[in-house]
């Protein structure tokens, strides 16, 4: 036990001493022209800056006129070849008015970031719908969204049964063969179920690998995912780091799918391997290495400083959980293929007791392999046990780590109850029974809680890790008396924050210039903070700009004043969520 603690020690030391200023999501820095900038001439494009590399299709930029009308020209481009920065043209000739820039654009870990911002020409004026709803039609729905999330748990589950499934076949089943001197109807029963297990694992794979490349470009053109069957858009996503990896997937898959009935066919009498099946079983090789890589690669472990702990990490929590998985739906589902073919009741119950006792040990150490790449990087990507309950990713790391735990109270009734009862009836030449109702009870239940495992994982798959949220601009539009306004807190984050209030006449969209002041003030009533005033300047008619400094995360009241003379003001509250 304490050789398995210190390595489980050191690796989370090293991930509390490494460093975490590099997150995943791309997160906007500066934009060309800037927030709220009055120009006297118009621009030649419009520029947004990240602090990582991002891949811009399917319209990425776009402006529009105060009327929702398209103005940019041309597809979206990296100006001077820096992947950092993306850029739109303008058509010739705008006319004065207010302009309001949204950017979609597709992170490093292959997530969407957007936002945008406003601007005006000649004179500061209205820009018309808000970044918010302008963003608002370039949303997936939510089939497509939970299409994706079973996509990537599809894709998670056939790694880890194909992968498990052949770990099984040399690492236990091999050893249990030769030592029981099995007839060679149970050898050959256990290797076409075997070698039916692996191979619909891998279409498994094939098929959602394909369905994934599909519902990226759904997510990252913000179309249906029926829309996004078009070849521009499949070929567009192809073209993207995620779409490049996935793709690479559907090729490993297809080259399993179609190697496995040789590599896997039942042995002759001898119970060797021909020369054919061990080139074969060799060329499963790499593409067992990619796909162990492939959550990885495709995900928050690639990009996310410290790149160096995360990727291994993640492909050693990956191997675990597939050494895991994969024995165990081979136990249930191509290990009594094999004890149906034997002669004698007694013989069951001995190959199935040297099945599990070869498998447990092996378990052990997935499962410990498992606990130590989770603890690492849950440390890394959590940082905190607030952020476990206050976050999507941290919500959905609980929720596994529950999960994980009632999987190991499984695994120890199996060690302890399971094995030591079918060795006793072993011993005796007696038939399973009881003992191996048990089991299969078990190892169903264990198949249960693994799928509702993957599906948590994908989330997460789809979730910024917590130390990487990023709000984005925060954007709302209400009424205030007779008026309307409309509110943008940007970045919507811990931190200084810049609010834009903009008071607009309901009945035809021109700015309301009647105020006389405009006064904010902030609340958080979780923490008991505030009222904090926050002084509002005049940045143009019926245009004001704040300034904020919102120390703590959580959803925050926002008060707006709005005094038209010495004796009527109006007054509006707004939820703003701070992350």
């Amino acid at each position: 036990m304490r050789a398995a603690l210190a390595p489980l020690t050191a690796l989370l030391l090293l991930a509390l001493l490494a460093p975490a200023q590099a997150l995943a999501h791309a997160q906007l820095q500066s934009t060309t022209p800037q927030r709220g900038a009055v120009l006297r001439t118009q621009p030649d494009a419009v520029v947004f800056r990240f602090d990582e590399p991002v891949e811009g299709n399917f319209g990425a930029v776009r402006v529009f006129d105060a009327r929702g009308r398209r103005v940019d020209a041309g597809d979206a481009y990296h100006p001077g070849g820096r992947g950092t920065a993306l850029a739109v043209h303008l058509r010739d000739d705008l006319a004065d008015g207010g302009y309001t820039a949204t950017y979609r654009v597709v992170s490093a870990d292959a997530h969407i970031v957007s936002g945008g911002v406003v601007f005006s020409i000649g004179e500061a004026s209205t820009s018309g719908q808000t970044v918010a709803e302008l963003l608002g039609g370039q949303q997936t729905g939510a089939v497509t969204d939970v299409a994706f999330g079973i996509a990537r748990g599809l894709q998670f589950g056939a790694i880890a049964v194909a992968l498990g499934a052949l770990a099984f076949l040399l690492l236990v089943w091999r050893g249990v063969a030769s030592s029981l001197a099995l007839s060679t109807a149970a050898v050959m029963a256990f290797a076409r179920r075997h070698r039916t297990l692996v191979v619909g694992a891998a279409l498994a794979g094939l098929l959602s690998a394909v369905a994934g490349i599909v519902l990226q470009g759904a997510e990252a053109a913000g179309i249906g995912g029926f829309d996004a069957l078009r070849p521009s858009v499949v070929r567009e996503t192809l073209g993207t780091r995620f779409g490049t990896i996935w793709g690479i997937a559907v090729a490993a898959w297809l080259l399993i799918a179609l190697v496995a009935p040789v590599a896997l066919a039942p042995p002759d009498t001898r119970g060797a391997l021909r020369p054919h099946e061990r080139f074969a079983l060799a060329a499963f090789v790499g593409p067992a290495i990619f796909l162990l890589l492939l959550p990885a690669l495709g995900g928050h472990a690639s990009v996310q400083s410290p790149t160096w702990l995360l990727l291994p990490a993640n492909a050693i929590h990956v191997a675990a959980m597939s050494v895991w998985v994969g024995g165990l739906a081979t136990l249930l589902l191509a290990l009594p293929a094999a004890t149906r073919a034997l002669p004698a009741r007694g013989d069951r119950s001995r190959l199935l007791a040297a099945a599990l006792t070869r498998f447990s040990p092996l378990a052990l150490i997935a499962v410990i392999a498992l606990v130590a790449s989770g603890i690492v990087q849950g440390v890394v990507e959590v940082r905190t046990v607030a952020h476990l309950f206050d976050t999507p990713f941290g919500r959905a790391v609980a929720i596994k780590v529950a999960l994980l735990l009632i999987l190991i109270g499984l695994g120890v009734v199996q060690r302890r109850r399971v094995l030591p009862a079918l060795r006793a009836v072993a011993a005796a030449a007696r038939p399973p029974a009881g003992a191996g109702l048990l089991l299969r009870r078990v190892l169903r239940g264990e198949l249960l809680l693994i799928v509702a495992v993957l599906g948590v994982t994908a989330a997460l798959a789809s979730y910024a890790p917590s130390i990487a949220q990023q709000a984005g601009p925060f954007a709302a539009t209400t009424t205030i008396g007779p008026e309307q306004l409309q509110l943008t807190v940007d970045p919507a984050a811990v931190g200084s924050n810049e609010l834009h209030v903009y008071l607009l006449d309901p009945r035809d969209g021109s700015q309301f210039d009647g105020a006389r002041e405009v006064t904010l003030s902030a609340t958080q009533a979780e923490r008991g903070i505030g009222p904090l005033a926050i002084p509002a300047d005049r940045a143009g008619p019926g245009h004001y700009v704040a300034h904020a400094a919102l120390g703590v995360p959580g959803t925050w009241g926002l008060r707006i004043a709005v005094r038209v003379s010495d004796f009527d003001e109006y007054t509006t509250r707004v939820e703003v969520p701070i992350r």
